[in-house]
C-alpha cells in the first residue's frame, strides 16, 4: 500500500474533528472515499477525481474500510483504467452524473483514434504551420508508414511501453542503419505520439528511448567535413568557370566553399537575391520566390561575396546571365516538388566524385563542414560564424541588421576562408 495512503489515513484517526479530504458523506449520510487522478491519466479517464462508496453512515468505520478502497483507487488512477482486479463496483464521476462503469471505458477508449488517422491528423497541422519542407514531410510520411507497417493500425491506447520498445528494437537489429538515423526514427514518432496526447489525453511512451551516443562517437562526425587537401583536388578537377553548358558545376562548389552557405540555398538563388550593402556585393539568402525556400527562419542571411570568387569572375557571370535575360543564376537546374534544385547537383557529383577516388561520405555538404571548420580553428566568435552559416542566431533582415553581422564584419570572416591556391 502506497506510502501516502497510510500517511492519510493515519491522519483521519487522529482528526476525527474534521473531514479529510479523501472521504466525504453524501446528503444522505453515506461515506464516499475518493481520489485524485493523475494529470496524465484525466484524458483517458475523463475525470479529475474517482470515489467509491464505503457503504457506512459510521465515521470510524469507513475510515477502517477506506484503507483497502483508497489502495483501490489509486491503483486504477495511476493506471488509467477503471478495470481493476478488486474494483467490481461502480466508480462515480466527480460530477452529478450518471455512473461510469467499465464498459463505458471501454467505449470511450473505442472512440480514440487509430494511428493512420493521428498520422494525418499531425501531418496536417505540420503542413499549414509552414513547418515542414516538401522533403521533410515525404520523410515523416514514410516514417510513420513504417510505423503502422511493423506495429499495426491500433488505436492511441494501444500503443503501449511495449509497442515502443517493439518499434526501437526493429529499427536497432538493422545493421545497415546508423545510430543517427535510428534515433531520428524513435524522434519522429516521439512527436507523433507527443501530439496526440495534447489532443487525446494519451501518453508517450516513446519519449527518452532515443540511444544515447557518447562524446567521442559525436566527435567522429567532424570526418563528414572535407579536408583541405579534398578540397584543393576538387577545384583543380572542376570544369573551368567558363563552362558554358552546365555552369552550376563549375561554380556552384567554389560558391559554397567561400561562402559556407547549403547546396540547396545556392542552388535556387535568383538575380535579384544579389544586392550591394554599405558598397560591397552580397548575396541574400532568402526565399522570396514561390519555388525558394529556406531551412529555418535564421538561415536568412547575407554573406559578402568573397574576393576570390570576384577575381574568378562570378560578378561578370551574374551580369552576363541579367543581360541574357535569365531571372535566375544557374537556369539550367530544374526544380523537383521534394528536392528542390539542388537534387540535379548532388546526382552530378555522386558521379564526378568517382573520378575523384572519394568515398560515400564524401558530399558537397562536406565544404559546408569544412568552412566550419576552418573559421573555428580560428578561432572565430561562434555567434558570428553562426550568423554566416544561417545557425541559431536569428533572422537578419537587409534594411535594419544586428551590429555582430554588418557587412563590414561578416566580410572579415569571409575573407578569412582561404582554400591557398585552389
Amino acid at each position: 500500500m502506497p506510502q501516502v495512503i497510510h500517511l492519510v489515513v493515519h491522519s483521519m484517526i487522529n482528526s476525527l474533528s474534521k473531514n479529510p479530504p479523501y472521504l466525504f458523506q453524501s446528503r444522505h449520510g453515506i461515506w464516499y472515499a475518493r481520489i485524485v487522478v493523475p494529470e496524465a491519466q484525466q484524458g483517458i479517464l475523463g475525470k479529475r477525481e474517482i470515489r467509491k462508496s464505503l457503504a457506512t453512515r459510521d465515521r470510524l468505520e469507513a475510515v477502517r474500510k477506506s484503507w483497502r478502497v483508497l489502495s483501490q483507487l489509486q491503483s486504477v488512477a495511476e493506471a488509467g483504467s477503471l478495470e481493476s482486479k478488486e474494483s467490481t463496483h461502480t466508480l462515480t464521476p466527480t460530477k452529478d452524473s450518471a455512473p461510469v462503469t467499465t464498459s463505458a471505458v471501454s467505449t470511450r477508449k473505442a472512440k480514440l483514434p487509430r494511428l493512420t488517422q493521428v498520422v494525418e491528423e499531425f501531418c496536417q497541422e505540420k503542413l499549414k504551420q509552414g513547418s515542414w519542407s516538401p522533403h521533410s514531410e515525404q520523410v515523416n510520411r514514410m516514417t510513420f508508414k513504417d510505423m503502422v507497417s511493423l506495429l499495426g493500425d491500433i488505436r492511441l491506447d494501444q500503443f503501449t511501453l511495449a509497442k515502443a520498445l517493439e518499434y526501437k528494437r526493429y529499427f536497432s537489429s538493422k545493421a545497415d542503419l546508423s545510430v543517427s538515423t535510428v534515433n531520428k526514427r524513435l524522434t519522429r514518432v516521439s512527436a507523433l505520439l507527443h501530439w496526440a496526447g495534447l489532443h487525446y489525453g494519451t501518453g508517450n511512451p516513446m519519449a527518452g528511448l532515443s540511444i544515447k551516443v557518447s562524446t567521442k562517437v559525436k566527435t567522429s562526425k567532424a570526418r563528414d567535413a572535407l579536408s583541405e587537401a579534398k578540397i584543393k583536388q576538387l577545384f583543380r578537377e572542376l570544369p573551368p568557370t567558363s563552362e558554358l553548358k552546365f555552369p552550376y558545376r563549375a561554380w556552384l562548389p567554389r560558391l559554397a566553399a567561400y561562402t559556407g552557405a547549403r547546396l540547396g540555398e545556392l542552388a535556387q538563388l535568383y538575380l535579384d537575391d544579389f544586392i550591394v550593402i554599405d558598397g560591397y556585393p552580397c548575396i541574400l539568402i532568402r526565399a522570396t520566390h514561390s519555388d525558394q525556400s529556406i531551412k529555418t527562419a535564421t538561415s536568412e542571411r547575407v554573406i559578402p561575396i568573397h574576393p576570390k570568387l570576384i577575381a574568378m569572375g562570378f560578378l561578370q557571370y551574374a551580369e552576363k546571365q541579367r543581360l541574357s535575360g535569365q531571372e535566375r543564376l544557374f537556369p539550367e537546374l530544374r526544380r523537383q516538388a521534394i528536392r528542390g534544385y539542388s537534387h540535379q547537383v548532388s546526382k552530378w557529383f555522386c558521379t564526378f566524385k568517382a573520378k575523384l577516388g572519394w568515398t560515400k561520405r564524401d558530399t558537397l555538404h562536406g565544404i559546408r563542414h569544412a568552412v566550419a571548420t576552418q573559421l573555428k580553428h580560428k578561432e572565430y566568435s561562434s555567434d558570428l560564424v553562426a550568423g554566416l552559416l544561417g545557425h541559431a542566431h536569428g533572422s537578419i533582415t537587409f534594411d535594419r541588421y544586428g551590429k555582430e553581422y554588418k557587412v563590414e564584419n561578416m566580410l572579415k570572416l569571409v575573407k578569412a576562408l582561404d582554400w591557398g591556391d585552389a
